[in-house]
């Protein structure tokens, strides 16, 4: 029975071979981990699961004591979260530039994507925000949405 959560190195791997111009792709802990804005090594990613959500469904029978075979869907909410840097200009229009086709690049691999895990869904973006901008770099965080399946076997 796999009961593991959403494994985002799926999402890292996916862009780490199909977006090039990435320099780094890297998870949580090394999002958490930076202190300022410069210290990104831009243009990078980081993905990061933001939540998991079970839908309900009748739950299976099994005698008292026993676990009853149940599989059930989870819906998988992650973050891509791009840092792009511009040292040309420090107003703002030509990493506006840089950050629209990172975005391009990034969406254009992950939307209509099917992680390689049971029970999942294509990827949809739910939505995109700047996250912070100072000095020709900008952060900003696309939000997708798929599913997979955990449960499965009695153990």
């Amino acid at each position: 029975m796999n009961a593991a959560p959403f494994d985002v190195r799926l999402v890292q791997d996916r862009l780490r071979t199909s977006v090039p111009a990435l320099r780094s792709v890297e998870g949580s802990a090394d999002f958490q981990s930076i202190t300022s804005l410069q210290d990104f090594p831009a243009p990078c990613a980081y993905v990061v699961l933001a939540r998991e959500k079970g839908q309900p469904n009748e739950p299976g029978h099994a005698p008292r004591g026993q676990m009853a075979a149940v599989s059930q869907i989870m819906v998988v909410t992650f973050a891509v979260v791009l840092a792009v840097r511009n040292y040309r200009e420090q107003r703002g229009s030509q990493v506006a530039d840089d950050l629209a086709a990172m975005l391009s690049a990034t969406r254009g691999v992950l939307i209509g994507w099917v992680p390689d895990v049971r029970g999942a869904r294509a990827c949809q973006l739910l939505q995109g925000d700047i996250q912070d901008y100072d000095a020709g770099t900008a952060l900003w965080a696309d939000v997708y949405q798929t599913q997979h399946s955990i449960g499965g076997a009695k153990p």
